[in-house]
């Protein structure tokens, strides 16, 4: 998925260095890894309606859509919504 500037593949530790080293120049704190960003990006799909959870489910690559509900973090006001909705 990834390549060097050579055009061969990264290994998934060098994309984690990577990763982190931006982070470190970002002055992000907290740990940053690959996965951190897979889930940040499924998570706030779901949270702003851009996405259907079978969907995200299948572009993530889950067989169960119960794996892929854990990226779901409703917020107190997305739940206020939807009860107000009702």
């Amino acid at each position: 998925m990834f390549v060097s500037q050579t055009g061969k593949p990264l290994s998934a530790r060098d994309v984690q260095r990577l990763i982190a080293d931006a982070s470190v120049k970002a002055g992000i704190r907290a740990e940053v890894t690959p996965h951190v960003l897979r889930h940040t990006f499924a998570t706030r799909a779901l949270q702003q309606g851009n996405a259907d959870l079978a969907i995200l489910s299948r572009l993530l690559g889950h067989e169960n859509l119960s794996t892929t509900a854990r990226y779901l973090h409703p917020n107190q006001s997305q739940v206020a919504e939807m009860v107000e909705d009702l």
